[in-house]
């Protein structure tokens, strides 16, 4: 099982009129802050897509709790952008949103490339899955979606809604998709994990179409 999130950000369309300089000083705090969380929950970063972080558990080793481990990297990272927001209005600086999407399934990993280039990815339906859920955040105006599959893996782990259905391209049915609010403690209980940034207006997204209520 291999299980993907997607992150992309704000902060390029919220920046233009900054420098390229500035942009790229944005850009290398905030991935600084994000891929120590994913590293420290067991994730590997497989790459960066402009504003984005591409980044996988399971592979190439994988452990029984690698959904709980990305579940919770997602939680870590919503509060680590709060703290970070803080600090970028505090110098003048417009604050960052964000968008997680979280799914599992299979996927082929290795090094591909040539033999001037060679470096290691996964591919396949899975990857191609969980970045339509990421650009699913927009149209459902939450930081963070993650699908049932993952949901299975967790079982009550987490404290979860139902966000609604999506369709989205190279898939022939609806995805239905959740949002995480917190996570079950030691005594039972549930903790809510919410910052500012958790939620917000819903727009329209490039290749998804929400589908509606019955």
């Amino acid at each position: 099982e291999i299980y993907q999130c997607d992150w992309s950000s704000d902060v390029c369309s919220s920046d233009l009129k900054r420098s390229p300089e500035e942009v790229v000083e944005m850009l290398n705090e905030y991935f600084g802050v994000m891929v120590k969380i994913i590293n420290q929950h067991g994730g590997v970063v497989d790459k960066f897509i402009g504003d984005a972080i591409m980044a996988v558990w399971g592979a190439p080793r994988s452990s029984t709790d690698d959904a709980q481990k990305a579940v919770q990297a997602c939680l870590e990272m919503r509060k680590a952008l709060e703290g970070l927001n803080e600090t970028r209005i505090a110098r003048g600086q417009p604050a960052i949103n964000i968008g997680m999407g979280l799914h599992a399934g299979k996927a082929i990993s290795g090094t591909i490339g040539s033999d001037e280039r060679m470096e290691y990815t996964v591919i396949g339906n899975t990857v191609n899955t969980a970045s339509r859920i990421e650009a699913s955040t927009k149209a459902f105006g939450a930081d963070l979606l993650v699908t049932d599959t993952v949901i299975d893996q967790v079982g009550e782990s987490f404290k979860v809604e139902l966000a609604g259905a999506a369709e989205v391209k190279g898939r022939s049915e609806a995805i239905k998709m959740y949002k995480v609010r917190g996570y079950r403690a030691a005594d039972g209980n549930y903790v809510d994990v919410s910052t500012p940034y958790s939620d917000y207006e819903a727009e329209a997204a490039d290749k998804v179409k929400v589908q509606k209520p019955a």
